[in-house]
């Protein structure tokens, strides 16, 4: 079997260019622009938050929630109240808690934020991402969050970062029916608890390896957050809430890229592979000086 190494190579875009971009995405496309991670495991979008109200309180704010119908979301930051489209779907395989995406409509720079509401203990998690770092105009930054919500218990437990699932390495598949030249799987690698590693193979036996930024979050004894950055690549965010008892997440993309944004929800099924198995083997080739 002979194998190539993918190009790595992107477009470049300027600060105001990802600002158009933005502003000219409408729902119907950053929702759905997800290629084949769009496939048949993707979750579909629940109404069970319909008619809630919600106050989660963290640290250092308080905010209210409003979920109405037609994927209409009301919240208030402390100061003004915000309108926007929001995604949510069920947690995968796990009773009262859902994962929330919305992108913040006209915001500079665009930024999106990601829920994980926990019903059973009123625990919250949010991550607040947002497009742009100084040394690259699409790549995402984000803050988590960890906070309760009002009406519940008062008490020290709140979700939290863990090295819990580092050592861990994990085969998703998205969908079994990719277009084009990709495989539908990818090979993730939690390597440290700073970063992870992945791998990307192609039909046709290209491949792709990369680590990136990462970070990990306990939401219970089986229920995780999983999170990274394409550093110096396509600028992505991935956020997924995966159950390793059943090895099922759902989860979410932010970016931005000369076809627009992208923040929609996805969904996969793995399998625990070995973080040292690779299945890689790069063409040698002679030095040249």
């Amino acid at each position: 079997m002979s194998w190539t190494r993918m190009d790595r190579r992107w477009s470049v875009l300027t600060k105001e260019e990802v600002q158009m971009l933005a502003d000219r995405s409408t729902r119907e496309h950053y929702t759905q622009a997800m290629g084949w991670l769009k496939g048949e495991y993707a979750p579909e979008n629940t109404g069970e938050l319909y008619g809630k109200h919600i106050t989660v309180l963290f640290d250092e704010e308080t905010i209210l929630y409003e979920f109405w119908e037609s994927n209409h979301l009301r919240w208030h930051d402390g100061k003004e109240w915000h309108e926007e489209y929001y995604e949510a779907v069920n947690a995968p395989d796990e009773n009262d808690m859902y994962f929330v995406q919305y992108y913040l409509h006209g915001s500079v720079p665009p930024s999106a934020h990601t829920l994980i509401l926990d019903f059973s203990n009123g625990l919250v998690t949010l991550c607040r991402a947002q497009i742009g770092v100084p040394a690259s105009p699409v790549e995402v930054q984000r803050k988590f969050s960890f906070g309760i919500m009002g009406g519940y218990p008062d008490h020290d437990e709140r979700h939290h970062f863990t090295e819990d699932l580092v050592g861990t390495a994990i085969e998703w598949t998205y969908t079994t029916h990719a277009q084009g030249n990709v495989s539908g799987k990818i090979k993730h690698i939690y390597s440290s608890p700073l970063y992870y590693t992945y791998e990307l193979v192609t039909k046709d036996q290209k491949t792709w390896m990369g680590a990136n930024p990462a970070d990990y979050v306990k939401i219970n004894d089986h229920m995780y957050v999983f999170s990274f950055v394409e550093e110096r690549q396509t600028g992505s965010q991935g956020l997924f809430l995966i159950n390793m008892n059943t090895l099922h997440d759902v989860g979410s993309f932010f970016s931005i890229g000369v076809y627009g944004l992208q923040c929609g929800v996805t969904g996969a099924v793995g399998r625990k592979v070995s973080p040292f198995g690779w299945e890689v083997c790069e063409e040698r080739k002679s030095p040249k000086f």
